[in-house]
This record gives C-alpha cells, sequence and structure tokens, in this order.
C-alpha cells in the first residue's frame, strides 16, 4: 500500500509540476508609467505594450500615475499585489537617483523591486529657448556667469534636473531649477519662454527640436547629430536606463514569463527600429544581468551625486 502511494504520489507531482511552472496571464496586465503622458516613459510603455499583449495572450494597458517626480508611482507598484499584473516602467531617476535625494518621499526599498527586462537607454538634449541669443554650449557658460538662468525639470531627481546640476557643477556656474508635472510641461515652458533652458529628454527632444536651440547632449557620443558635450570640453555623460521592474516577492515562474514576452517583443527588428526612430538606444540582456545592472546602478548613481554635489532637497 505504501509503494502504491508513493508511486501515486510520484506520478501526480510529474502531472502537476510543468503547470505549476507555467505562468500565463488570465486577465489585463498594467504597465504604471510614474509620469504624465507624452515623457521618454510614457513613450516607451506605449510603445511596447501592444507586442507585448500580443505574446501574452491578454491587453497590456498602460497607466500614467504622475507626482514627486516619479515616486508616487514608483511607490504605488512598490507596493502592488506581486501577482505579475502590475508592473513598474522604470528608470535611473526613480529608482537609483530619487532615493538619494528624496528620502522622506521615497518609501520604497529600490534594491527589493524585481528587475523583469530593459527596455531602452536614454540621455538628454540640452536646449534653450530661441530668444536667450547662444548658439554653443560655451556662449551658454559665459551668459549664465554673469546671471543666474533658468532651466525647467520635472521633480527633484529627475534626469532633467541631475544632468542640469551636473552641467552647473562641472562648469561652475548657478542655475535655478524650475519643476513642472512632467517632462513634457517642462519642455512646453521652455517654448512658451517662461524659463531660459532645459536638459530634454531625447524622445521628447525629438517632438520639439525645430522649436528650440539645441547645444550638445549629455551621451558619450553624438545623437542625433547634436555634438556631446563631452566633445565640447564640458565632461558631463548622463545616461540613464529604462526598463520593467515588479513589485518585490513576484514568484520566479511569473519574473520568467514576463522577462520572455518583453524580451522578444523588443528584440524584433522593427521595435529596435522604433525604438531608435523615438530618440532611444535598445538593451538587450537577461533578466539575471539586468538584474545587475540595476543594483550597480543604484550604487553608482550614489557615487555621482556626491561627486557633483547634488544634494538632497
Amino acid at each position: 500500500m505504501r509503494a502504491l502511494w508513493l508511486a501515486l504520489a510520484a506520478t501526480t507531482y510529474l502531472l502537476t509540476a510543468p503547470v505549476q511552472a507555467q505562468w500565463n496571464p488570465t486577465r489585463p496586465i498594467k504597465i504604471v508609467v510614474p509620469y504624465p503622458p507624452g515623457g521618454a516613459s510614457d513613450v516607451a510603455a506605449r510603445s511596447v505594450s501592444e507586442r507585448v499583449g500580443q505574446k501574452l495572450g491578454q491587453p497590456v494597458l498602460v497607466e500614467n500615475r504622475a507626482g514627486a517626480g516619479g515616486v508616487l508611482g514608483t511607490d504605488s507598484v512598490f507596493r502592488a499585489e506581486p501577482d505579475g499584473y502590475t508592473v513598474l516602467l522604470g528608470a535611473s531617476d526613480g529608482v537609483s537617483i530619487a532615493p538619494h535625494l528624496q528620502p522622506a518621499l521615497t518609501k520604497y526599498k529600490p534594491e527589493e523591486f524585481i528587475p523583469i527586462a530593459p527596455v531602452n537607454q536614454v540621455s538628454t538634449v540640452l536646449v534653450t529657448r530661441s530668444g536667450l541669443g547662444v548658439k554653443t554650449a560655451a556662449e551658454l557658460v559665459a551668459l549664465a556667469k554673469n546671471g543666474k538662468l533658468s532651466y525647467s525639470s520635472w521633480g527633484n531627481g529627475s534626469l532633467g534636473h541631475v544632468s542640469a546640476e551636473a552641467f552647473s557643477s562641472t562648469t561652475k556656474i548657478e542655475l535655478l531649477n524650475v519643476p513642472f508635472q512632467g517632462a513634457a510641461p517642462a519642455a512646453q515652458a521652455v517654448l512658451a519662454g517662461q524659463v531660459d533652458m532645459m536638459f530634454m529628454p531625447g524622445p521628447l527632444w525629438l517632438t520639439f527640436k525645430d522649436r528650440v536651440v539645441s547645444l550638445g547632449t549629455t551621451s558619450a557620443g553624438p545623437f542625433q547629430n547634436v555634438p556631446s558635450l563631452t566633445a565640447q570640453g564640458i565632461p558631463v555623460v548622463v545616461e540613464i536606463w529604462q526598463g520593467i521592474l515588479a513589485p518585490p516577492k513576484t514568484p520566479k515562474p511569473v519574473v520568467d514569463r514576463l522577462h520572455k514576452a518583453f524580451m522578444e517583443a523588443l528584440d524584433e527588428p522593427e521595435m529596435k527600429e522604433k525604438t531608435v526612430r523615438t530618440g532611444s538606444i535598445p538593451i538587450s540582456m537577461s533578466q539575471e544581468d539586468f538584474a545587475k545592472m540595476v543594483n550597480a546602478d543604484i550604487a553608482k548613481w550614489k557615487k555621482m551625486l556626491g561627486d557633483y554635489n547634488i544634494k538632497p532637497q
């Protein structure tokens, strides 16, 4: 009898183990973008959502949940059920930077997120309002040394903020930060002449490039025919990753299934072309390597913020 029971138990395990190891969603999945529509994160999420939905067999919806420079939306995913149905379109600014600059607001622990898949890499372009009267980064620095200029950002710890502060620290000029609720409103402020300049994310810059004066990019090399600041003698390189993150304790079968779907979609040639066309650089790596990259990025930014003397506000 005991032998029969063991045989039945072993058979049951063999029959059920593959099912338990495979996760397939049975309802729509939500990607939370912690910024308003129109910014780089929103563009990235909407670009990939439809193809991922097709691969998972369920709709993938994008929800913009803005506030506190991306902190509110990021925190909402951190506290969500770890069931695979709510994920974050996260980035260096909300995950690696904001916790160092907004410790009172960032209740989440960035190292506890489960990195699912990288999406792209984004840098910024230094732009000014058309009436400012400068044509090069050096002319902008000279003008700033004769009087404080203003720049728009989308909050403390945002990519626009840290890019501007790195530029300010490197060139030894003073700049006034004027924060807005999102990168798109910050860009509109430049166009309206309400602020002097902005470090505009590449995807957003493609929309506004004909209406601003572009002086340099924070990427390591040129971007869309805009020279890097480094090539102009201003060694400022600020590049961030964007990727999909899940709440802490998300089960491995869920992580594996989501990673497979996102990477299959993002690795398609037409998707890579779209990523480049929308002003970003595609990234492809395993889930394990992406997790290592995120953890290293958190440590890297802690040092970089100190190097550039960017302090909590």
